[in-house]
């Protein structure tokens, strides 16, 4: 069985899941995206990965109200992105940690994080992602 662990007695273990490090998927930006990205080159290739986390740093953001972000999903038969799961971020939340991290099981797919909304005096923000 190729890339199967075995323990001493020779059973197979558990999956193993290796991760990427972590890359700058966007930014900086400093307002929210005003439509969906227009094709697959844009987006994150998770292929052959399960999972994507996304690190987003809003450290160098001044007056930070509200944010909200979307996974958008490439379909390649329809040439577009689809919309998937929304988080909203509170102010309150954002203070207590401007360093918000989402993770979400992306199954191999091209996929994209959107900023689908922001109030602040001034957004700076940085989404990096990595892959397992």
């Amino acid at each position: 069985m190729p890339n199967v662990r075995l323990d001493a007695q020779g059973v197979p273990k558990a999956p193993v899941y290796e991760g990427t490090a972590p890359v700058l998927h966007r930014g900086p930006l400093s307002a929210p995206d005003a439509a969906d990205p227009t094709g697959a080159a844009q987006g994150l290739d998770c292929a052959g990965y399960r999972m994507a986390r996304f690190d987003l740093d809003t450290t160098g953001s001044s007056g930070l109200q509200y944010l909200e972000v979307q996974l958008l999903v490439w379909n390649p038969t329809a040439g577009r992105y689809f919309g998937g799961a929304r988080r909203a971020f509170s102010a309150a939340q954002l203070q207590a940690n401007p360093r918000p991290s989402l993770e979400a099981e992306v199954r191999g797919a091209v996929v994209f994080l959107k900023v689908t909304a922001a109030q602040a005096t001034a957004l700076s923000l940085r989404v990096y992602a990595s892959l397992s």
